[in-house]
């Protein structure tokens, strides 16, 4: 139980020292990459769309 922590607390760590000494540069960065490797999937990026089944609310 100890080592999940401990990541835990590596991973906020360095995002509350990216978030306030660099002013969210890495992180920043991070998300980039992210986009760009989504846009390399087959089916491209899209935004995400929240609907609702309308049948399901039929009672």
């Amino acid at each position: 139980m100890r080592w999940p922590l401990f990541v835990i607390a590596l991973i906020i760590g360095f995002i509350l020292w990216d978030r306030f000494e660099n002013d969210g540069t890495y992180t920043a960065e991070i998300e980039r990459s992210f986009h760009e490797a989504s846009l390399d999937m087959p089916g491209g990026w899209k935004p995400p769309v929240i609907t609702f089944n309308r049948d399901m609310l039929k009672h």
